[in-house]
């Protein structure tokens, strides 16, 4: 599955929305005692298509540390998305789940 980065990717990080995290992103660990403590409720989630990627693994992770279980979502990372920056999604089976989560609150 191709993913955002074009096919024309030359491997820069330079993008200012991307680059700008790159350096401190994989430095950074949430505080999961405070998380856990939390009175909302935090719900982790990771997409069907996204298995073996890093956001996937990152969710079952973070969810692991929380005591919880990821929500499998349709699709990929970007499940959500129509097509709009050409990546495609499955954005109704997204919003159904959505709906179907936001329900159990």
């Amino acid at each position: 599955m191709a993913g955002p980065v074009p096919t024309e990717d030359d491997g820069s990080r330079d993008d200012p929305l991307l680059g700008q995290a790159m350096g401190s992103t994989p430095l950074y660990e949430p505080d999961f005692d405070a998380l856990r403590a939390a009175s909302t409720r935090i719900v982790m989630a990771a997409g069907t298509e996204s298995a073996g990627e890093l956001a996937n693994r990152g969710a079952f992770a973070a969810a692991e540390r929380l005591g919880t279980t990821p929500v499998t979502f349709p699709s990929h990372h970007g499940g959500f998305l129509g097509g709009e920056y050409g990546w495609s999604g499955e954005p109704d089976a997204f919003a159904a789940k959505l709906r179907e989560l936001l329900a159990k609150s």
